[in-house]
């Protein structure tokens, strides 16, 4: 083809590109691939014979996506809008975990024609736009917008700017409501709170957004010297890279976050500017010949300060000094922040509930830990499921919901709550296997099916993931602790403690230490840490059950009996089978101590 005659078929022209992609694909075709396929197919069949029909064309098809042009903007969108619709009239018929959503960008503007195909700064946006839509929702840029701004047939929420990943200038996002979204918001705040806001008028972080500042150093600081700034920079730069390893929390880029300093901005202006809700800060000074090292958690929003410690180190070097401390700090910010996080979310209003709010509801739920919480925790994790299908983060929590109802003696079948429970961790992996959450709750789901190697190897990929993660650390040492690795057991579960002192986690910790000592035959120090974990978390029956196994083959029949009566005062017919769940020995001799341990000390359960 001729140069001249190639030109000729490249023109420029205004037009609407649109970008459609399916959620919760992935988790739906790992449990039935076939059905899954021949549901996508028959879906997107559907939207073809619809996107010709209202005057557009589909340009490509690519797995779960599609990507389609039309040359007006108001038949794009009640295209997209009438499929969504379809999509969720559909979904009723479907289990939570197996039903699908789509997220959808529309931009409208100059697109370069090339024989079939179209492309150009509009086509990057609708791309963007789509990448950033919730599941089931419909992200359009201003331009979009304008065209049927006239039109009483389509409302907006707006989403304010947002700088797209490729493209120069801010553009503004805007979600088209659809058919069953009238009245359920009735404020941007709850959607916005996921996007980076560009407006000077309202501040709308994201949620999870997290800065960290560099940390501030005195001046004529003798023990840092010439290496103040570095230091100042370089922790904060490591924090950064440690935090960014979790899955909860979006951690802006240090190249981000390193210009700010308190002598020139405020909080709210630093968090405003890089659309976070969170600053992490520190300072660095020093105490006579101590190097003593300072960080806070804030909110931005409220002022309040989330969290915050000091950490004092004598006679080592700063560099040394410089990768213990951010070692404590980067293990310690993950719990601080959900757990703040989740006593936010339960204290919302719930026109204000979103995706992530449920998730975190759900978690402030699950650790309370009785009957109604666990249930309440179940019910908000499966709506959140609902709206964010692909979430790794919600299939974990799930996972552990089914298997705390097992442990905790509140499950009613426990076969298939447990079944339930690998179901839902196996899914959490495909869909994310960079994920350690994910990993972390795998390998406990499948200690409680006796499969304690492939448990091991799971914890242990957890933690190649995020070294940090005291949860993963924690169930790691029970495991070696349950194999009768006692002295391995010991350091991993100590190192736990340490990166985390006050987590969530921290009584089954302790327990860890009372099983490896148990293994060691020490029936003292055993009983001593059983009780301390049945301190901690009073509530939980095998707790008790151990201090009584414990007590009783250290000689102390009587505390043995006041330990086991204080359990089936809790739960008077908890299961021996249960039980067993949740102490996977794979040395029969230590099984047998224990069962030995439990009839001594007066267990009549079935």
């Amino acid at each position: 083809m001729s140069e001249e005659r190639q030109a000729d078929t490249y023109y420029w022209k205004n037009s609407c590109a649109v970008f459609l992609d399916a959620v919760g694909y992935s988790s739906s075709i790992e449990t039935s691939t076939l059905k899954t396929r021949q549901r996508l197919s028959s879906l997107f069949t559907e939207l073809e014979e619809r996107i010709i029909r209202s005057g557009g064309r589909v340009i490509d098809k690519a797995g779960d996506g599609l990507f389609a042009e039309f040359s007006n903007v108001a038949p794009a969108l009640h295209c997209v809008s009438e499929f969504h619709d379809q999509v969720d009239d559909q979904n009723s018929d479907y289990p939570i975990d197996r039903r699908m959503k789509f997220r959808c960008g529309v931009a409208y503007g100059k697109v370069l024609q090339e024989e079939h195909l179209i492309s150009g700064t509009t086509v990057n946006i609708a791309a963007r736009l789509q990448q950033l839509a919730e599941p089931g929702a419909t992200n359009v840029d201003g331009e979009a917008r304008k065209q049927v701004e006239e039109l009483d047939s389509f409302s907006f929420v707006d989403l304010k700017f947002r700088i797209l990943k490729g493209i120069s200038n801010p553009v503004r996002i805007w979600r088209l409501l659809h058919h069953d979204d009238e009245g359920r918001f009735e404020a941007s705040s709850a959607l916005a709170a996921e996007y980076k806001v560009e407006s000077t008028d309202d501040w709308v972080a994201n949620a999870r957004g997290v800065a960290v500042l560099p940390f501030e150093v005195p001046p004529n600081n003798s023990l840092v010297k010439e290496d103040d700034e570095y230091l100042a920079l370089g922790m904060a730069s490591d924090i950064a890279n440690g935090l960014s390893r979790s899955n909860w929390l979006k951690v802006i880029s240090p190249r981000s976050s390193m210009n700010y300093s308190d002598a020139t901005y405020q909080n709210n202006d630093i968090a405003r500017e890089l659309g976070v809700r969170y600053l992490l800060k520190g300072l660095i000074r020093e105490a006579g010949e101590t190097v003593r090292i300072s960080a806070s958690l804030i909110d931005c929003e409220t002022g309040h300060t989330v969290w915050s410690e000091s950490y004092d180190r004598r006679e080592m070097s700063i560099f040394d000094i410089q990768d213990e401390i951010t070692d404590l700090i980067v293990a310690k910010i993950e719990p601080e922040f959900l757990r703040h996080e989740s006593e936010r979310a339960a204290n919302n209003r719930p026109r204000d509930v979103n995706a992530w709010d449920l998730l975190m509801r759900a978690r402030w739920h699950f650790w309370r830990g009785t009957a109604p919480h666990i249930k309440l925790a179940l019910g908000n994790a499966e709506k959140a499921l609902q709206l964010e299908p692909d979430s790794a983060q919600t299939m974990a929590l799930l996972s552990f919901c089914h298997m705390t109802q097992v442990w905790t003696g509140l499950s009613t079948d426990s076969a298939f709550q447990l079944k339930e429970a690998l179901r839902f961790a196996n899914q959490a992996v495909n869909l994310d296997e960079m994920n350690h959450d994910a990993h972390f709750t795998l390998g406990t789901a499948l200690s409680l099916v006796g499969k304690i190697g492939p448990a091991i190897a799971a914890e242990r990929r957890a933690l190649e993931l995020n070294p940090n993660c005291a949860g993963a650390l924690g169930e790691y040492g029970r495991l070696l602790a349950f194999s009768g690795k006692a002295e391995e057991a010991r350091r991993v579960v100590l190192k736990a403690i340490e990166l985390s002192p006050s987590d969530p986690h921290i009584s089954l910790f302790v327990r860890s230490l009372g099983i490896a000592a148990f293994i060691d035959g020490d029936y003292k120090k055993a009983a001593g840490f059983a009780s301390e974990a049945a301190a901690k978390r009073p509530d939980w029956f095998f707790h008790h059950a151990f201090v009584a196994v414990c007590e009783v083959l250290a000689g102390n029949k009587d505390a043995a009996y006041q330990a086991m009566a204080e359990g089936r005062r809790q739960i008077p017919n908890y299961p021996l089978e249960v039980l067993k769940y949740g102490h996977p020995f794979t040395h029969k001799e230590h099984m047998d101590r224990f069962l030995e341990g439990l009839r001594l000390s007066g267990w009549h359960g079935r």
